[in-house]
């Protein structure tokens, strides 16, 4: 298949990411387990993960926790089953999504979950907007998620020129060039902890979104 042919095909391009991605979870759990370990260790009651992928987050979750997912790719379905089955979870739940809405209701949800998903949604603050409005009052957001960098503007020149090269077709949309963490801040929760860091890593794909951040943001 053609480089245009396989941009023309949605189907190709999410079960050809899908695919790397499952390659990648043991490098996802090597690079990200310390921070998540530590995010994740009072998650309990009903959580909402949003693009939940290949299910890298189920081994950090407790199994007692009332899990729900929202992942538009339909590739991503069946390792997410398996991941889940594997590590114990037995009755996932899929939230409907239409147009960038939730398909929940308000105040429903203890925890939601987003690592390395922001950069892809079609509108990071109409995501971040459904996500305080299906909290519960005092719920927590918990984040993983590679941003623009504010401080190298060769790496920032390029993070901005991706989206117009392959990059964003064959990666579900990423766009290494968003502002995530002034979007966090600026979305009206009632506290923020957010930390920027330098996610270590090989590789070109690292090299491009090697400024991270983490942290919650309470309801």
């Amino acid at each position: 298949m053609s480089l245009e042919a396989a941009q023309r095909n949605p189907v190709f391009r999410q079960k050809l990411f899908a695919n790397f991605m499952k390659a990648d979870d043991e490098l996802s759990y090597q690079m990200y387990s310390q921070k998540k370990l530590a995010l994740f260790k009072d998650v309990t009651g009903k959580v909402l993960e949003i693009g939940p992928g290949t299910g890298v987050n189920f081994r950090f979750l407790p199994k007692n926790c009332q899990w729900q997912g929202v992942e538009p790719n339909p590739a991503m379905h069946p390792f997410l089953k398996k991941t889940a089955k594997d590590y114990g979870f037995h009755d996932i739940q899929f939230a409907g999504l239409a147009k960038n809405t939730f398909n929940l209701a308000d105040n429903s949800q203890d925890f939601i979950i987003s690592t390395l998903v922001l950069c892809s949604v079609p509108n990071v603050r109409q995501t971040l907007s459904e996500i305080k409005r299906v909290l519960k009052p005092k719920g927590k957001f918990i984040f993983i998620e590679h941003v623009v960098d504010t401080e190298n503007t060769f790496r920032k020149v390029i993070q901005k020129t991706m989206p117009y090269t392959p990059w964003r077709y064959f990666s579900d949309g990423c766009d290494p060039s968003r502002d995530i963490a002034t979007d966090i801040n600026q979305a009206g929760f009632s506290s923020v902890a957010l930390t920027q860091y330098k996610q270590q890593g090989a590789g070109i794909i690292m090299s491009v979104n090697r400024p991270h951040i983490f942290g919650t943001a309470v309801k």
